[in-house]
């Protein structure tokens, strides 16, 4: 196990570096993963958010430059964001005008404030005690509202596919490691940043779900997706069409998808 705090500079200094060209990741922003997060926000926060009337009050952990923000785009919001990478945060602040970001270490941020939606977005794997930051943001979830775990590395896959991740990370994702090296002139950069893809086997989904029942979550739905890694392998050969060539019932709930979503209510 490596100090958590080390880890968390890791982070800032790697995102750091890779800010200005973050978004131009294709495996988070195809047509079809897009298309799947709106539907789920559809589906399960918006209705939460808008039996709240009023303004909720939204806070995004490791917002980075504004990845769940763009679906939230539009609605009447009283949104907070933190993040360590203050190169992130100028693309969320420029981005996203209206809404409040802030330079923040995770671990410390105080819990006594309470949100109608407390969400993440592949954040929990970057962090060596991701469960101390999934307490925390239960802990701020107000009553009827929603934690929002945002595509995390399923432990069912990765248990497998373990020995594979470097090979993918310096072929389809070279980019990853590239910049690692380029910009800081040490590809440990990029593993210990991606601390649970390297120095652990993913995040276990069930396992949360539990944690977050025990603690008083009435709702908790775990949504599987092979979407991000098809538009990956897709981005790397477009001439593999993996999203339009597989039926939605395995894209989309294959319980051995490399990613997984959590949505609870309280």
């Amino acid at each position: 196990m490596h100090d958590r705090d080390h880890v968390t500079k890791v982070n800032e200094a790697y995102h750091d570096a890779i800010a200005g060209h973050y978004d131009d990741r294709f495996e988070g922003h195809s047509d079809d993963v897009l298309k799947w997060v709106r539907s789920l926000f559809e589906r399960e926060v918006f209705p939460a958010l808008d039996a709240f009337g009023g303004t909720p009050r939204v806070i995004d952990f490791g917002c980075g430059s504004g990845y769940l923000e763009d679906f939230l785009r539009g609605r009447e919001l009283d949104l907070l964001g933190i993040d360590v990478s203050e190169g992130m945060l100028a693309r969320a602040r420029e981005r996203f005008p209206m809404w409040q970001f802030e330079k923040r270490d995770l671990y410390s941020f105080p819990s006594d404030e309470r949100f109608h939606l407390v969400m993440e977005n592949a954040v929990l794997h970057h962090l060596v005690d991701y469960e101390a930051l999934v307490d925390k943001m239960a802990s701020m979830t107000l009553p009827g509202g929603i934690l929002y775990l945002g595509s995390e590395p399923n432990r069912r896959a990765y248990k497998y596919l373990k020995p594979l991740v470097k090979p993918y990370r310096s072929t389809v994702n070279r980019y990853r490691t590239e910049t690692a090296v380029s910009e800081l002139g040490d590809a440990d950069f990029e593993a210990l940043s991606e601390y649970h893809l390297f120095y652990g086997e993913g995040i276990d989904a069930q396992a949360i779900a539990d944690r977050l029942s025990a603690q008083g979550f009435r709702r908790v739905e775990i949504h599987y997706s092979l979407r991000e890694l098809f538009s990956a392998l897709e981005e790397a050969s477009p001439r593999v069409q993996l999203n339009a060539w597989t039926p939605d019932r395995i894209r989309d709930h294959f319980p051995l998808s490399r990613n997984f979503t959590l949505i609870a209510q309280r």
